[in-house]
């Protein structure tokens, strides 16, 4: 009797064993980023914490950054969000899977959720909105369930529970109450897993290799119609301005842009490096003495000498990007000068809080930091007031004003998708 229990249970976790991987998979990705990242339980972080996870933001998604279509299925909003999804998901999949074959369930609950987040990023492309959770793919679930059930009444065979139904349209739709609601993501997911499961329902009139070769092309052909549709609404004019933006940050955090952005006590040390490059180049010396702008003891320029190199490893990246972008040549010498200054300051830092900073040329470095600054607000002299120098400063500074209110709404929410990001 035991071992017959036994058995019967291990048939059922079979028969639903995608189901069962789905619910962990999601759970783990609730538990490992929490673990990974204090702002997941922050209230005044989370919008923050679930960009830079890899939450479905319209404006990032649809300016390349297409991989958050998938990602953002896996995220919830807390814990409710993550328990009224997985309880919805259990309730169906158990049945479901059962129904369909183990992989046609799998299939039809990835496309669903892909063609959900899709239509988030479509329907809200305009505006700064952030959407999360397995409910555009549980709705896929949820559709499959509903042509599985009324063709099975019609034809006279044991069908899905209506009860199983409600339930979890109780919940899924529960959770858009608890949460905002995302109505696109709903309605992709169910209208999708419904034509999905329409397809699947015909594969078993055929032979199985029949069957089996239209099963596989109908998720190529998905997968293939999502990639077009997606490419097809790529927004480079968002790109460009996010871009910007993000290039605007770090250099504001940088000090360039006014010490109301720079970070805390940056202008002060910029000042002492400026003093000594300036004194080593009027007095001929081969190397600045900038070890004395390092003061022992002094926790925030401890924690500068941590995280400004960050920022101007940030800076070489951008500047990579933004070539792509920005290809005008006055644009591109512009381009060069802030990566030469970036450079510069590299081994400044090094230079200042390391006792092998290297050799530093004190009028390369001057010289690199001048005409940077010249750049960015053309105050001061940077050894002639030459036409291309202006039209340098001009594509910068026009490039710097191109971003709009969602760009850097966007930009002031998030800081780098977690595993690029040095923290």
């Amino acid at each position: 009797m035991l071992l017959s229990q036994r058995r019967s249970l291990l048939k059922r976790i079979f028969a639903s064993k995608f189901t069962l991987l789905l619910i962990a998979c999601n759970i783990a990705v609730y538990c490992v980023a929490g673990f990974l990242d204090s702002r997941a339980f922050e209230s005044l972080s989370q919008t923050s914490f679930l960009i830079d996870w890899g939450g479905n933001v319209p404006a990032l998604t649809l300016s390349g950054e297409y991989w958050r279509l998938f990602t953002s299925m896996f995220l919830h909003i807390g814990f409710l969000h993550l328990a009224i999804n997985m309880l919805a998901l259990w309730s169906l999949g158990i049945i479901l899977e059962a129904r369909m074959r183990s992989w046609v369930f799998l299939g039809v609950y990835l496309l669903s959720g892909l063609c959900g987040s899709l239509v988030t990023a479509l329907w809200h492309r305009d505006e700064f909105f952030l959407s999360c959770g397995a409910s555009g793919a549980i709705l896929g679930i949820f559709g499959a369930a509903i042509v599985y059930g009324l063709h099975d009444r019609r034809m006279g065979r044991p069908h899905i529970p209506p009860g199983n139904l409600l339930f979890s349209l109780v919940l899924t739709f529960g959770a858009g109450f608890a949460f905002d609601v995302d109505n696109a993501a709903h309605l992709g997911g169910l209208l999708s897993g419904a034509l999905l499961a329409g397809i699947a329902l015909y594969a078993e009139r055929l032979r199985p290799t029949t069957a089996a070769v239209v099963l596989a092309a109908t998720g190529m052909l998905g997968v293939a119609a999502l990639a077009a549709v997606t490419l097809d609404n790529h927004d480079r004019d968002m790109q460009e301005q996010l871009a910007a933006a993000r290039f605007g940050r770090t250099l504001g955090k940088m000090g360039l842009l006014g010490s109301d952005q720079a970070l805390w006590k940056a202008p002060s040390l910029e000042e002492c490096a400026a003093g000594a490059l300036a004194a080593a180049a009027r007095d001929g010396l081969k190397t600045p003495d900038l070890r004395r702008c390092a003061k022992p003891g002094d926790r925030d320029l401890a924690l500068l000498a941590r995280f400004m190199p960050l920022q101007y490893q940030s800076c070489h990246a951008q500047i990579a990007g933004l070539r792509k972008l920005y290809t005008d040549a006055a644009m591109q010498e512009a381009l060069t000068a802030a990566d030469q200054y970036c450079g510069t300051q590299t081994q400044i830092y090094r230079a200042i809080f390391q006792e092998d900073g290297g050799e530093i040329d004190p009028e390369k470095a001057r010289q690199a930091r001048l005409k940077m600054n010249f750049l960015l607000d053309q105050k001061g002299m940077y050894r002639t007031d030459s036409a291309p120098l202006r039209a340098q400063a001009s594509a910068l500074k026009g490039m710097l004003r191109r971003p709009g209110e969602l760009a850097w709404a966007i930009i002031g929410h998030s800081g780098c998708p977690y595993w690029s990001c040095a923290r």
